[in-house]
């Protein structure tokens, strides 16, 4: 028979190792998200700023 005490022993450790990938897992996603907002950001700035260039220069800017 299985000793009662070794049965809760893998059972907490099967529980702290899924805690723990759901963790990374989650940190994973929410890294993601924030490079796709910063990626966003970058681009906006970027098409600000060739707007800006073009009307400075006296021509249309690029779409």
């Amino acid at each position: 028979m299985t000793d009662p005490s070794s049965f809760a022993t893998a059972l907490w450790t099967l529980l702290i190792s899924a805690a723990f990938v759901l963790a990374l897992g989650l940190a994973i996603i929410s890294d993601m998200a924030l490079r796709r907002r910063e990626d966003r950001a970058a681009a906006t700035r970027r098409r600000a700023e060739s707007a800006e260039s073009a009307a400075r220069n006296g021509h249309p800017a690029a779409r």
